[in-house]
């Protein structure tokens, strides 16, 4: 069977076939169990588009709510020779799996223009976070952002756009040296815990384990720690159930808040991967 598959997710997903189906294009989406068994078996369809990111677990295909039951090993066990597969963040178990029954594979967060797009949501997702958890003037408010990457620099730069103190920790000198250079308080990160208890907000987008459950415990009364990064985790959300700062968790922002722009780049992303192979979607 011809056609492009379009697997679990959230709203983006959503969006995303019904943008393709306006086109008139032959689509099927299964964003659940019940819907997936109906369009078996995988391997009859030419593309395969999965969540961005592609799993939470890396064992499993994202979807909202855990509603569909897929494993990345299965999607990359019906791959074949005329199989393409596009998503996001794909494990290197699943590339290894797929290219193996030679299908080929587009991660589209290895992208720039789309990984720098994605990292923009994010972060203005960040700042509608704040602003649902706090009941405080934030002007002038202590925040510190953790890293200096993709999600972390336009981060500090809305915080800062707020009127927020924005304090940046990051491991190179060359970042530290930039972010003097911006404005922004330049620490190490590995000093962040002798000033963690100064800070109103934390925000972290680093993917390894940054505070230990002293460091949260030494945390402000009232202060919300942000969680923005994938799994470690900067900290973890048990260490914040005994101390007076809060724990909220910023996964996925771009879906839970702007589902139709992620789709609209997600479609043109893959417009552009066909078109670069001077293929039409059909």
């Amino acid at each position: 069977m011809k056609g492009m598959l379009i697997l679990g997710g959230d709203e983006r997903q959503q969006k995303l076939a019904e943008l393709f189906e306006k086109e008139n294009v032959r689509v099927y989406s299964a964003f659940d169990n019940a819907a997936l068994e109906k369009l078996r078996p995988l391997s009859a369809y030419e593309t395969i588009i999965l969540p961005v990111p592609c799993s939470k677990d890396r064992r499993h295909v994202f979807s909202k709510n855990g509603v569909l039951s897929l494993s990345l090993d299965a999607v990359a066990a019906a791959a074949g020779n005329t199989t393409r597969i596009i998503g996001g963040g794909f494990p290197d178990s699943f590339c290894a799996a797929a290219q193996n029954n030679k299908a080929e594979l587009f991660d589209l967060l290895g992208e720039k223009d789309f990984a720098l797009f994605n990292a923009h949501l994010t972060a203005q997702g960040a700042v509608r976070l704040l602003l649902e958890n706090t009941k405080q003037y934030v002007v002038s408010k202590r925040a510190l952002v953790t890293g200096f990457g993709k999600i972390a620099r336009p981060t500090a730069l809305f915080l800062r756009s707020l009127g927020l103190d924005v304090y940046v920790a990051a491991r190179r000198r060359e970042n530290l040296t930039e972010c003097a250079a911006l404005g922004f308080k330049a620490l190490d990160i590995g000093d962040v815990s002798s000033y963690v208890r100064i800070f109103d907000f934390v925000f972290n987008t680093v993917p390894a384990r940054l505070f230990s459950k002293s460091d949260v415990h030494h945390m402000k009364d009232g202060a919300v720690y942000f969680e923005l990064a994938s799994l470690p985790y900067g900290a973890a959300e048990s260490d914040f159930e005994a101390s007076g700062a809060s724990f909220v968790f910023g996964g996925g922002l771009p879906g839970r808040f702007c589902p139709e722009s992620c789709a609209e780049k997600i479609k043109e992303s893959v417009e552009n991967i066909f078109k670069k192979r001077g293929e039409t979607i059909e």
